[in-house]
């Protein structure tokens, strides 16, 4: 669990790519709910990216 925590919140960048994924998949629940699963995969996976980068 301490992992995860530090994965969350590890640095501001860290903080702004969880908080952009969750906006995002909260704003896809509201038109498509069926759909916001699959927008969270992808803005955690675009985070990465970001991240690596």
């Amino acid at each position: 669990m301490k992992k995860v925590f530090q994965l969350v919140f590890g640095d501001a960048r860290n903080v702004a790519s969880v908080l952009i994924a969750l906006a995002l998949a909260w704003a896809c629940a509201r038109w498509a709910p069926d759909a916001s699963g699959w927008a969270l995969v992808g803005a955690l996976v675009a985070s990465a990216f970001w991240q690596a980068i």
